[in-house]
């Protein structure tokens, strides 16, 4: 009997099962021909869906791992490119999906131990629905932190208006633990977008308070090796925190701010002629055995003066655990990584 002859549901199932039986083996046999010619990271993505419709197939797996060191090897190569063009947060993607595709990769193995992954938080008081009321209407107003880092790259983060609180994360390359201390406040303030009635967008920022591109004159002192043999909580650290003392006075940075940074024990001194150190970070919390950092800030309260156009800025003293923000941010469970140190400093005048 030939196939135009057979009954309408014969045919149905005649088709639904060559589709089948050819389907399993199409997306195999793209892969064979893209790793013909070399094509890897293709043909890793063909034996990668063969291999979810046949999982029990133990030669697409194998066809998929072979890939996956050839994928591997060429996601390293980036990495050394990204490398060298100080692409830090493009190289370490890079890095991280060579050693997933290939987790027995030994330079990949060996590069991840120069890499630091940062946490950088704090919280800033500002009455924003009464300020953002007098702003002329916009289409966008987010508060924003700017961050001076390491390797004089801005780090942007935006400031929660419910909370306050804001966080940035960071990943820097063979940077010494003390060099996390130079991390500095740039400028708080307000992005804020502008539509004309033509249609155009205008972003502005408007500045609150201005440090600038800072970096310390000297960096003095060392970090002894007392390290933790088991990581503590950092929330069991908060409560030492706590103050009775007086709050810090408010001021307005000058134009020009210029510090030293001393590495005394667990304390890490900061001199400035202004005596005031806000701009600092307020605790630097390493793990050391997890490469992780929490540089925290504290909690900044910024005030406007009378005439309306000046903003100063103080540090806020913890005396109840209320006032202590990190509380809250420990309940962003994203973030449980960075919640664990195994030395801690803080920074004083």
């Amino acid at each position: 009997m030939s196939f135009c002859r057979l009954p309408i549901l014969n045919k149905l199932i005649l088709f639904f099962v060559t589709s089948f039986i050819f389907g399993c083996s199409f997306h195999y046999d793209q892969g064979l021909q893209l790793e013909q010619e070399k094509r890897w990271a293709e043909a890793a993505i063909e034996y990668r869906i063969a291999l979810v419709e046949n999982p029990e197939d133990t030669e697409i797996r194998e066809a998929l791992k072979r890939m996956n060191i050839h994928v591997a090897q060429e996601n390293f190569e980036i990495y050394q490119q990204y490398l060298k063009q100080r692409e830090y947060h493009k190289a370490y993607r890079r890095l991280e999906a060579a050693q997933s595709q290939n987790p027995e990769h030994v330079e990949a193995r060996s590069e991840m131990r120069h890499w630091w992954h940062l946490l950088i938080t704090g919280k800033v008081d500002l009455e924003f629905n009464r300020f953002s009321s007098n702003l002329q209407l916009a289409e966008e107003m987010v508060l924003q932190v700017r961050i001076n880092t390491t390797n004089r790259k801005l780090l942007t983060g935006n400031i929660s208006s419910e909370t306050g609180i804001f966080f940035l994360e960071d990943v820097v390359y063979r940077t010494q633990p003390k060099q996390l201390a130079e991390y500095t406040i740039n400028s708080i303030g307000l992005k804020i977008k502008h539509k004309s009635s033509l249609g155009y967008v205008r972003n502005e920022f408007k500045k609150f308070i201005n440090f600038r591109e800072l970096s310390p004159l000297q960096v003095s002192g060392s970090i002894k090796n007392i390290n933790l043999k088991t990581p503590y909580n950092i929330l069991d650290h908060r409560a030492s925190l706590l103050n009775e003392g007086e709050n810090s006075t408010a001021w307005h940075p000058p134009r020009l701010v210029s510090y030293e940074l001393q590495f005394d024990g667990d304390d890490i001194r900061v001199k400035s002629d202004m005596n005031h150190s806000e701009f600092a970070p307020s605790i630097l919390y390493l793990n050391n055995s997890d490469r992780r950092a929490n540089i925290d800030f504290g909690v900044y309260q910024l005030q406007m003066n009378g005439s309306g156009r000046k903003w100063s800025i103080k540090r806020k003293t913890y005396r109840t655990s209320k006032d202590d923000y990190f509380y809250v941010l420990s309940s962003n469970i994203s973030l449980n990584r960075y919640f664990y140190y195994d030395r801690v400093f803080r920074f004083i005048q």
